[in-house]
């Protein structure tokens, strides 16, 4: 074998391919060497030179579209990453630069085939697998997301970012308990990580365990003491628990330090609310949409504070206000309708809560209010039809609630706005 080898190495010699072979190797290295440093114009310019002479290798058109992407050259990229596919369809690493590529700029459908075909040929990358669970939660693929990403956690049990994207996908598919353990994993891996430590306290209240969000919003507070978000959110775990007073302590302190923001305002508002300070409530939500009138919640809270003052007409005003900025406001539709039954509108209570039902049909509330308003319209049969479904709803909610408390899920009753 050792004398078959230095034959071959000799007649390479003779042919005067060894000194091309050693050129090749050394642009190579040259060029990684610029690439580690950060230097990416000059390893792209070393790469183009070795490909020069190696046209045919698809590692070296991947390598030059990755830099070419780097510095902007996005079609440039792209048309390289196809050159390097249609030299080796099997390339995996240009399946998925071409993905990424492909995804930041807008063909999304495109991306995710690209990033599925990367993870076929090389299943054990962790980081396709990924970047292919982030794309699918962007594209509203919840189950795929949730299944990519815990293989990813498998792959790379240490890295903290997978466990990240794991627990928003478990949360995005309704596995509570899963994206708690899965955001645990995350604040374990990186403690002094502030987005992992808030969104395992997002997900300890989504679990109806605000006391345990707390520490984790007070841990935030520790390692930054300015952390303006930590403070809110420790103010909204306090409305969670009921201790009303501490939140309203806290969002007087906020809206005393940072009077343009509109959030805190509308927090403040909140608190108000629950303390039954309905004039100060009122006051903070008009607050909070002088400062940013877009603020929906805002909208739709300040008319429910008018409902209970027994203001249908202001209700139905700031109803409208929302649906005008958020037209799929589900609950929104279905409190201008009730506001409008009592102002005696009935054909324009009819046609919100029919919006509200087509926009979500898993609430009974609208079906027994078209209930009665079809009654008082005198249409007797369309009120017994729709009592009817109402009844039917509402025992399909109860069964989904009886499974939320067996999970530690309870609903939330207070319109919230995370940061």
């Amino acid at each position: 074998m050792r004398n078959f080898r230095a034959a071959a190495l000799t007649g390479l010699a003779l042919l005067g391919l060894l000194p091309a072979i050693g050129q090749q190797s050394a642009l190579r290295a040259q060029a990684q060497a610029l690439k580690a440093k950060g230097d990416a114009a000059g390893a792209l310019a070393l790469f183009e030179r070795a490909a020069e002479s190696a046209p045919g290798d698809p590692a070296l058109r991947d390598e030059i579209g990755f830099l070419q992407a780097v510095l902007g050259r996005q079609s440039e990229a792209i048309e390289q990453f196809r050159a390097a596919l249609h030299l080796n369809p099997r390339y995996a690493p240009a399946q998925y630069h071409l993905g990424v590529a492909l995804w930041l700029r807008g063909e999304h459908t495109d991306a995710v085939s690209c990033l599925q075909e990367a993870v076929r040929l090389e299943a054990g990358n962790a980081e396709y697998h990924f970047r292919l669970a982030g794309m699918l939660l962007e594209t509203g693929q919840d189950a795929g997301a949730f299944s990519e990403a815990h293989t990813a956690t498998k792959l790379a049990p240490t890295r903290a970012d997978l466990w990240n994207l794991a627990g928003t996908a478990a949360q995005r598919k309704g596995d509570l308990p899963a994206a708690k353990a899965d955001f645990q994993r995350a604040v374990n891996l990186a403690p002094s990580n502030i987005a992992y430590r808030t969104a395992l306290g997002f997900a300890l209240m989504d679990l109806g365990m605000a006391t345990e969000a707390l520490s984790q919003f007070h841990e935030i507070l520790k390692r930054e003491p300015d952390n303006r978000t930590a403070r809110i959110n420790i103010g909204y775990a306090h409305l969670n628990i009921g201790d009303y007073d501490a939140a309203l302590d806290e969002f007087r302190s906020l809206a005393a330090e940072f009077a343009d923001d509109a959030v805190i305002r509308y927090d403040l508002g909140l608190a108000l609310k629950q303390k039954d300070q309905l004039d100060e409530a009122k006051d903070a939500f008009t607050e909070a949409l002088r400062l940013d009138p877009d603020l929906v919640q805002a909208w739709y809270t300040l008319g429910i504070t008018r409902w209970q003052e027994g203001d249908s007409a202001g209700t139905a005003e700031a109803m409208r206000a929302a649906i005008a900025r958020k037209p799929d406001y589900a609950e929104a539709h279905y409190m201008l309708g009730t506001a409008l039954r009592q102002t005696g509108d009935l054909e324009g209570a009819a046609a919100a809560l029919e919006e509200a039902i087509r926009l979500n049909p898993e609430t009974p509330g609208p079906f027994n209010a078209l209930a009665q308003v079809r009654q008082m319209q005198g249409n007797r049969e369309a009120a017994q039809k729709l009592f009817a479904q109402a009844a039917a709803v509402k025992k399909k909610a109860e069964a989904a609630q009886a499974k939320r408390l067996g999970t530690m899920a309870p609903s939330r009753d207070l319109p919230s706005i995370r940061r």
